[in-house]
């Protein structure tokens, strides 16, 4: 029976074979099917050769492909040229055998390749045995011209043809591996089962180096380095199924399609009606499966079914904030963000049909379009935590791409920071003080600094007996968290910045006015970037907003944050003025590698005596800037105008006011060294209660009896 094909053009040109009920199993180590694949590639061309078979597929990649590729065309060229007319006998009878001997050798080529070339070598070793010394002097230097019995034999041009087939074969890469032993290796084919559309690469890198390993859920994580880059190296179960396992799950897939009613499940839910499925569906399917293997198909089947794919464990990595898909689908591999190894490379390559499946579930879950009329998507996955940002043609070049950020369950604080590496406990406090301060603060940095991050930290720095009005367009703020653990937040959503169209929620500078009339709050913007600048910092300076003010912007420093809402944004100079800090953030090379890490850089007073320009005025002050030479945070505390102001709000002297400082440092010091033993002690439900303690102590003691 034949084997029914068809190509697919998405990144690549791929060749789907279906072979579910071929009786060769659809395989490039079945002869009929190399033959058949062999000549097929003799007409044409593709990047990808697939034999999709009933539950594994096989797929023979651009490297594959390549090396046969090669083989091909040097015997398409040796008949091309017709080679075998170089030949000339005495006896035409001699010579028209030997011809027809060439022209088969060479149709060998396009079926058996290593078959072909052991003929070949076995009629030159059978020569040389029966010319002995005199095949060495016809060769031993290419195509001299002697006079010797072989011309007198009629066979010298018959050897020189062999001769030079012998030379242009042994030039691929094919043929080169075969006498090395190892060509079985050099044409291998990713074997997956049938239900993942995408590939995953299993092959490291040669020199590379595992420095750390760790278990996502179900699925090995190992993070090697090489050449100064970092992969990030996913082994899911799913690839060592046995079998039987994958055809178990096969036919549950086709139980479920035929005896269930898909069209009425909540998109959101249905990966959890699927899971439940698959565990009260497969024992009947089978007979003797365990609990734990039961738990496992189930997790890949829901996984598969309704999930998001391989994209589910680069979700479910604690590690990872940001995920990367670029198009066109499946030519690059994913790549992703880890908070300790910095950008890496995933051997995960998603494909357009996986990708597709991906579009359509984002638009169930958001009911928003996403295609060629509204090329671009912005959503949340509120359920498990993750903001998607989506674009495709005609946007795009070459098809769909994707960014995912993650948004941490628990927020960051500031002791987790400094653990981290991204600013000294001795930073930290100063910022905590500052908060207490009631400070309007903006965080600058570019995207992916960390911004929101600090955001969330300073946020569990704040008094809990203040309320809180947080506005985002996108849901970053762990706001769950926060509640639980005691803060009054007013979550407000604006209208998202890419939306295609107006939608429900309201444009940022109409929810600002709004939040103005809430009451007194501290009033929080998770990023400043639009016509609500002028609003806010109308708000600040009037002192309609209450209480702090916190937000973000992207810059890199006091004065760019300065040129931007100003000229960019359109906020008067003397508005600017609202401002009391800006803390910078920046990323920090690190001495002899590549890798870059995040941190904070400044943390800047603006004083408020300039008229035009706050930095060619001098009113730009570093409360603290990190040295890169030194590698040191640099403080200049005591000529800070505002610092002194809250101490006089607050009703303590200078000396009173680094008493503080320094107990809530060796606070912060202190919950870092214990990390080491108790991580979790640096969440916010730990932090929290410090800090409630601390202010209790404060409130009913001496500054030098708290500590």
């Amino acid at each position: 029976m034949e084997c029914k094909s068809k190509i697919k053009k998405s990144r690549v040109k791929r060749l789907c074979i279906e072979c579910s009920d071929c009786s060769r199993g659809g395989s490039l180590d079945d002869p009929t099917c190399m033959r058949k694949i062999l000549n097929w590639l003799k007409r044409n061309r593709v990047d990808e050769i697939q034999f999709l078979k009933r539950d594994f597929s096989e797929l023979y990649g651009k490297k594959e492909l390549g090396i046969l590729t090669e083989i091909v065309d040097i015997a398409a060229q040796l008949e091309e040229n017709k080679i075998w007319e170089e030949v000339e006998c005495k006896l035409k009878e001699d010579e028209e055998r030997y011809k027809k001997f060439l022209r088969d050798l060479i149709k060998e080529f396009y079926s058996n390749p290593v078959r072909a070339y052991d003929i070949l070598m076995g009629v030159i070793k059978q020569y040389q045995m029966e010319l002995g010394e005199r095949w060495e002097r016809k060769f031993k230097y290419r195509f001299r011209s002697h006079r010797d019995t072989l011309h007198e034999h009629g066979i010298e041009s018959y050897l020189f043809v062999l001769e030079e087939i012998k030379e242009r074969v042994e030039e691929s890469k094919l043929i080169k591996a075969y006498r090395e032993g190892k060509h079985k290796e050099l044409i291998k084919p990713i074997i997956q089962p049938v239900f993942i559309s995408s590939y995953i690469d299993l092959k490291l890198p040669e020199n590379s180096e595992l420095i750390d390993f760790y278990q996502v859920a179900d699925s090995d994580i190992r993070i090697y380095k090489n050449s100064g880059d970092n992969i990030y190296f996913v082994n899911p179960p799913e690839l060592w199924l046995y079998p039987e396992q994958v055809g178990l799950l096969t036919r549950l897939n086709e139980y479920i399609s035929r005896e269930h009613s898909l069209e009425v499940i909540d998109p959101e839910d249905a990966r959890d009606y699927f899971k439940r499925i698959g565990n009260e569906n497969l024992p009947r399917l089978t007979n003797g499966v365990s609990r734990e293997e039961l738990e496992k198909l189930s997790e890949i089947f829901a996984r598969y079914s309704a999930g998001y794919g391989l994209l589910e464990i680069l979700f479910r990595d604690k590690h990872i904030y940001d995920i990367y898909i670029d198009s066109p689908p499946g030519s690059t591999p994913v790549y992703v963000s880890h908070e300790m190894y910095g950008t890496c490379v995933t051997n995960i390559y998603l494909m357009e049909d996986d990708l597709e499946r991906l579009s359509s579930k984002f638009r169930a879950i958001s009911e928003r379009p996403f295609d060629e009329a509204n090329p671009i998507l912005d959503m949340d996955l509120k359920e498990i935590g993750i903001r998607v940002a989506g674009v495709r043609e005609p946007s795009t070049f070459d098809g769909l791409a994707y960014a995912f950020r993650k948004h941490r369950e628990n927020p960051w604080t500031l002791a987790r920071f400094v653990q981290k590496g991204m600013l000294s406990s001795m930073a930290a406090a100063l910022l905590s003080f500052l908060i207490s301060g009631r400070c309007a603060m903006l965080i600058t940095g570019a995207r992916g600094a960390g911004k929101t991050s600090l955001l969330s930290a300073l946020i569990s720095e704040i008094d809990q007996r203040d309320r809180i009005i947080l506005m985002e367009d996108t849901a970053e703020i762990p706001t769950t968290s926060l509640r639980k653990n005691g803060w009054k937040i007013e979550h407000l959503k604006n209208q998202a910045v890419i939306s295609h169209k107006r939608g429900y929620e309201l444009p940022p500078e109409e929810n600002l006015r709004a939040a103005l009339r809430l009451g007194e709050s501290v009033l929080i913007l998770g990023e400043v970037r639009g016509p609500e600048a002028r609003v806010l910092f109308e708000a600040m300076r009037i002192g309609a907003a209450g209480n702090a003010v916190l937000g973000t912007i992207h810059g890199s420093c006091p004065y760019d944050t300065w040129d931007r809402i100003t000229n960019d944004l359109g906020v008067p100079p003397t508005s600017f003025k609202a401002v009391d800090i800006i803390v910078s953030l920046g990323y920090k090379e690190e001495k002899g590698y590549i890798d870059k890490s995040r941190r904070v850089m400044e943390i800047t007073e603006l004083r408020k005596k300039w008229n035009r320009n706050p930095d060619e005025e001098g009113a730009f002050f570093d409360l603290m800037r990190f040295n890169e030479h030194t590698e040191r945070e640099e403080f200049d505390l005591e000529n800070s105008e505002i610092i002194k102001d809250i101490c006089r709000r607050k009703g303590i002297s200078w000396y009173e006011f680094e008493e503080l400082l320094s107990i809530r440092r060796r606070m912060i010091d202190d919950l870092v060294e214990n990390s080491r033993e108790f991580e979790d002690i640096l969440e916010i439900d730990h932090v929290a209660e410090m800090n409630k303690r601390y202010r209790i102590l404060f409130n009913e003691s001496e500054i030098h009896e708290i500590y």
